[in-house]
C-alpha cells in the first residue's frame, strides 16, 4: 500500500516537472516581425535583422523573471532553417500569439527565406541557441 502511494506521488511529480520544461525548438511558421522597443529592452529598427518568439516560449525560458528585460533568452539567438537556408539572429521580443511553433523575423531576415509577398514561410525549424 505504501509503495502504491509513493508510486503515485512520483508519477504526478514527473508530470509537473514535464510541464515546466521550456520549449527551445520547434517546427512551425515564420512570419514578418516589425521590431521596435522590444521586451528585451532594446530599441530595434526594421533595417536590423532580429527575431521574436511566442510569449509562452519567452516567459517559459529558464531563468525568466517578471522583468522581461532580464530574461536570459535575450542573450540568445534564434536559429531558423528552411530547406537549405538558415539564419541565426538575436531574440529581442515576444509576440502575444500562444502558438509556440510560430517565430517572427524582421524583413531583412525574412527575405533570406522568401519574398515579402509570401507573408509567411511554413515548415521552418527553429531553435534557441
Amino acid at each position: 500500500m505504501l509503495f502504491d502511494y509513493h508510486a503515485r506521488v512520483l508519477f504526478f511529480l514527473s508530470l509537473a516537472l514535464a510541464s515546466v520544461v521550456a520549449q527551445t525548438h520547434g517546427v512551425g511558421t515564420l512570419f514578418i516581425f516589425t521590431p521596435g522597443l522590444g521586451a528585451c529592452g532594446f530599441a530595434n529598427t526594421s533595417a536590423q535583422t532580429v527575431a521574436s518568439v511566442s510569449k509562452p516560449v519567452f516567459t517559459g525560458y529558464p531563468g525568466a523573471t517578471s522583468n522581461p528585460n532580464k530574461n536570459p533568452i535575450c542573450t540568445h539567438r534564434l536559429l531558423i532553417k528552411s530547406g537549405l537556408k538558415n539564419l541565426t539572429v538575436p531574440i529581442v521580443d515576444f509576440f502575444v500569439d500562444t502558438d509556440v511553433n510560430k517565430v517572427g523575423v524582421s524583413l531583412p531576415g525574412f527575405l533570406h527565406f522568401g519574398t515579402e509577398d509570401d507573408g509567411v514561410i511554413p515548415n521552418v525549424t527553429w531553435s534557441v541557441v
